[in-house]
């Protein structure tokens, strides 16, 4: 049976260093850190003091994004189409946006609900839909051709 490596990571302001290899070598190792971690920061030109430092997860940046407001249903297929009939959805606009805007609505449906009622509409005509350079499907309400 393979030994899974054992791994440990340590960040230190900018400077991140992973020590890895057998569990027992590695934890033989961290009784030199002190030393190690001198001649990282002096690699690096750094302060030659060791502090702990406190890795704090940032805060989540909320998203400007403005979408726009529709009316509650239980059907997807309702919510998606009210979304692409606004001015936001005159822009193309991909599952995730889409996914996005439901949610800031409060209608959650699963991805793989939203992606089949996406290939429904489309196959319907309510929808057109097309790849783009990151080949992603962008999806728009399809206004009928004018006569």
């Amino acid at each position: 049976m393979e030994r899974t490596p054992f791994l440990l990571r340590v960040r230190i302001g900018d400077m991140e260093v992973e020590l890895g290899g057998e569990k027992s070598e590695v934890l033989s190792t961290l009784d030199d850190l002190d030393d190690i971690v001198e001649k990282i920061k002096g690699a690096f030109n750094e302060e030659s003091k060791t502090k702990p430092v406190k890795i704090e997860k940032p805060e989540e940046e909320f998203d400007t994004v403005n979408y726009p407001k529709i009316e509650r249903t239980s059907q997807c297929s309702d919510a998606v189409v009210g979304l692409l009939s606004t001015d936001w959805g005159k822009t193309p606009r991909a599952i995730g946006e889409l996914r996005e805007a439901m949610e800031a609505n409060a209608i959650f449906f699963p991805k793989t609900t939203l992606s089949g009622v996406l290939v429904w509409l489309v196959k319907k005509g309510r929808l057109r839909r097309w790849k783009d350079k990151k080949r992603r499907y962008l999806y728009v309400v399809n206004k009928p051709e004018a006569d």
